[in-house]
């Protein structure tokens, strides 16, 4: 094609938003990792299972029913809830359904989407997590997206649970570990050495290091955010890299993305779980912060897995 036969389309490509631009890459991504371009129909059936799955019920007419009246109250939005969110994303594979529930838990509070809450919450006993992972999810995001947040993803949390028979104890839930400096400095450095890929590290140069970073910060991300959070036992480290690498790219951090897809590789989180991450970024907190996810994605791994 000549040059000048290129003219009429210069100006529309000029004008492509950013957007269209996430837009785009997402797709190339999508058909890269292997998302199928699939008939409505297939679409809806799979949907239906994925609800299924999350509403904990083998009654296929009451799914339908549901998915009828979201449709109904929501119009085309509801369709592509059912169709793309939940036969598209939840219908895949690639990333079970147990760890897609966390991921999306992760996503919701970190955008304070506490209302949603309501369905993911059951979708989470559901799909294989427990009432502990699923607070647990709550402790960890205080460090990344704000205690207030994660305070009210919490509460509601606690209400869902305690209506499937997971209330609070009467005597209240477990407090954190009474720790004395010494230990929170010594669990921080091990949850560093591994995190950073740092493990024959001399400790005192890595401290330094971070110190001169940070600043004050240094000693709240050392020793809370390591120390305290990182090192508790009741999500595995592969969960807690799932998690925090789920919150940085729906809040937009790529630049902290750099430090915890590494990490996450380290964690035995693998290059096609990261995909699906950002898959389901693009469904609940959309495709521009998904593009800038992936493409930290592809920085650190290479191609997109096939």
């Amino acid at each position: 094609m000549k040059a000048e036969s290129l003219m009429p389309f210069r100006g529309c490509i000029a004008r492509l938003s950013l957007a269209g631009w996430s837009l785009l890459l997402m797709a190339g991504v999508a058909q890269a990792a292997g998302l199928e371009s699939l008939d409505q129909a297939v679409r809806r059936a799979r949907g239906l299972e994925s609800l299924q799955a999350i509403a904990g019920t083998s009654d296929a007419a009451a799914t339908a029913q549901l998915a009828e009246r979201i449709e109904r109250e929501n119009g085309a939005l509801g369709s592509f809830a059912v169709d793309f969110v939940m036969g598209e994303i939840w219908g895949r594979e690639q990333l079970s359904r147990r760890d897609r529930n966390l991921v999306v838990l992760a996503i919701l509070g970190a955008i304070h989407q506490t209302n949603q809450l309501a369905y993911y919450v059951p979708g989470g006993i559901h799909n294989g997590l427990t009432p502990t992972e699923i607070r647990e999810i709550y402790v960890h995001l205080a460090g990344y997206a704000g205690f207030p947040r994660a305070l009210d993803a919490m509460a509601e949390t606690n209400r869902l649970l305690a209506s499937m028979g997971h209330a609070v104890p009467a005597e209240g839930l477990p407090p954190a570990e009474r720790l004395s400096g010494v230990e929170r400095r010594e669990r921080s450095i091990a949850v560093m050495k591994k995190l950073s890929g740092q493990e024959s590290a001399d400790a005192g140069k890595l401290l330094e290091g971070i110190a001169g970073k940070l600043g004050p910060l240094a000693e709240a991300g050392v020793d809370f955010a390591f120390g305290e959070i990182w090192a508790r036992p009741q999500l595995s480290r592969r969960d807690r890299s799932l998690l925090v690498v789920s919150v940085l790219a729906a809040l937009g951090r790529a630049d902290e993305l750099d430090i915890h897809v590494p990490a996450a590789l380290r964690h035995g989180v693998t290059k096609t779980e990261l995909e699906e991450v950002m898959l389901t970024v693009f469904a609940y907190a959309g495709a521009p912060l998904a593009v800038e996810g992936i493409r930290k994605v592809i920085q650190h791994t290479g191609e997109v897995a096939g």
